[in-house]
């Protein structure tokens, strides 16, 4: 059995192979430099950070109490969520990962999502969604479901129906 020695120094092939490594690893960190960004509407925008305009239910509420028809609420809850209890005249479209393409919104109007979640996670994530694809004037409910609730503003619903 022959044994290969160098004295302790790497091999060539050895070099070569990290070296490969250390370039290609680079060339990914450096790819990511420049896809820091986001499509919005088909065109590319570099350094976007998406940051949600929120709306109080105090200001929801008056515009529901006027019966603004500048407003669509959207519940992001799933279906039997949203059938069970819900803000009053709000639309279900569930949160989703990836939107299906047409949007069926208005993007003539307000939109104000809101969702269950304890720190807006899926309002302010369609939020994002929604803007990303044209949509110009979104806000999430500030302090969600929860707040509105809490505040004992009215809701709708099968819930709400047996309140009665």
């Amino acid at each position: 059995m022959m044994k290969h020695s160098l004295g302790g120094r790497p091999s060539l092939l050895a070099v070569g192979l990290v070296s490969s490594l250390l370039a290609a690893g680079a060339a990914f960190a450096q790819e990511d430099e420049f896809t820091d960004g986001e499509f919005i509407d088909g065109e590319w925008i570099e350094g976007f950070i998406y940051v949600p305009e929120f709306m109080s239910s105090l200001e929801l509420k008056s515009l529901i109490d006027e019966e603004s028809d500048d407003v669509v609420i959207v519940d992001t809850a799933a279906d039997l969520i949203w059938e069970d209890e819900r803000i009053p005249g709000a639309v279900n479209f569930p949160w989703v990962h990836e939107l299906s393409l047409p949007v069926t919104l208005p993007r003539d109007k307000t939109l104000v999502i809101y969702c269950a979640c304890n720190d807006h996670e899926d309002s302010a994530d369609m939020a994002k969604k929604l803007s990303l694809v044209g949509f110009l004037d979104v806000k999430v409910l500030e302090g969600g479901w929860f707040e509105w609730l809490d505040l004992g503003y009215k809701t709708a619903g099968l819930a709400a129906e047996g309140d009665h």
